[in-house]
């Protein structure tokens, strides 16, 4: 299943409008002027074509060259979210391009050539990345030998959004639109203190609906932050960033709030139904094979000592699971009944 980090990058960036702010404030700038992201689709990640279950990367974009046709697109973009660091995420990467370039070949028999692929990874864990960022790190032999080899090695590397290491001013100087400078904000400080990068990020919830996605991205961060909450931030939305907004917004606010905890109350309510239901059937099971010991070691008494005694009903009657058995496995080597009973 999706973390909430994952579902809510997936959700806001899945929007072309905000996965092109992303793109224009993180790719290269000689690349951006010659990328048409005006006319940016986001397609499916699935990859069925390399195997492993067909591996799904969390945002795949397609956009034309500034001077070329409308379609095929001739880059694609591979954006993996990570809330933790992975070594091997340049192999994972290098497996996706393999599976766009295939695709690609399988659908154009006469190209002579493939789309530009451009591996990215937005990165919000708790600390600095400091896996590697290319294969040729995760290839044998000695530094040396591998740098005097690196001409010729294909070597993977990505583009690395490293979160934890941005600040507010960076991220600002990419100059996105609202939703996007937000949402990172947020998948960054969602590690730390969650209420305190929203109370930080106020002048930006103000300015989420300026852009025709504002108001559905708006939604996905308000979930996003509750779902995430630990307890404060709920707080710091209603009475802090609400009164900030505009009618429409304040109320897609206040309603997620009221929504996602009416969703919580009716998943505690399932939750204690069905550990209730699990504990009684337990509870029954536990007491059937226990009044199962208890008859049988009553008859096996009976038949060998012949009618028992008040006392010993009553002990045999008090015993737990345990003892019972113990008091069973003594019936045939007894020659008295209190050789049973024991202490």
């Amino acid at each position: 299943m999706a973390s909430p980090h994952d579902q809510f990058f997936r959700t806001l960036f899945g929007q072309p409008r905000l996965a092109a702010s992303l793109l224009r404030g993180l790719l290269p700038a000689g690349l951006v002027t010659g990328l048409d992201l005006d006319r940016l689709i986001v397609r499916d990640g699935e990859f069925p074509a390399i195997g492993r279950g067909g591996r799904r990367a969390d945002l795949v974009c397609e956009v034309p060259w500034r001077d070329g046709p409308a379609a095929p697109a001739h880059v694609v973009v591979l954006c993996e979210h990570q809330s933790r660091r992975d070594r091997w995420m340049a192999l994972r990467l290098s497996e996706y391009a393999h599976g766009v370039w295939a695709a690609w070949r399988q659908a154009h028999p006469r190209t002579k050539h493939v789309p530009l692929v451009l591996p990215v990874v937005v990165y919000n864990g708790d600390s600095p990345w400091r896996a590697p960022p290319g294969l040729l790190d995760l290839q044998s032999g000695p530094q040396k030998f591998k740098q005097a080899a690196r001409p010729g090695v294909f070597d993977g590397h990505f583009l690395l959004d490293d979160l934890p290491s941005t600040v507010d001013a960076a991220l600002r100087a990419r100059a996105m639109e609202a939703a996007a400078e937000l949402g990172l904000r947020l998948l960054r400080d969602a590690r730390g203190d969650l209420a305190a990068g929203v109370r930080a990020a106020k002048a930006l919830f103000a300015r989420i609906d300026e852009s025709p996605s504002g108001l559905a991205a708006l939604g996905a961060v308000i979930r996003y932050c509750l779902v995430a909450d630990d307890g404060t931030v709920e707080r710091v939305l209603v009475e802090e960033i609400a009164p900030t907004l505009e009618p429409e917004p304040q109320e897609i606010l206040m309603s997620s709030a009221d929504r996602l905890r009416a969703e919580g109350r009716a998943e505690g309510l399932k939750q204690g139904l069905e550990q209730g239901l699990e504990q009684g059937l337990e509870q029954g099971l536990e007491r059937g094979l226990r009044a199962g010991r208890v008859a049988l070691l009553l008859n096996l008494l009976k038949l060998k000592f012949g009618a028992l005694p008040e006392h010993a009903r009553a002990a045999i009657n008090a015993a737990d699971v345990a003892d019972l058995d113990v008091m069973a496995a003594r019936v045939l080597a007894a020659e008295r009944l209190d050789d049973v009973l024991g202490d």
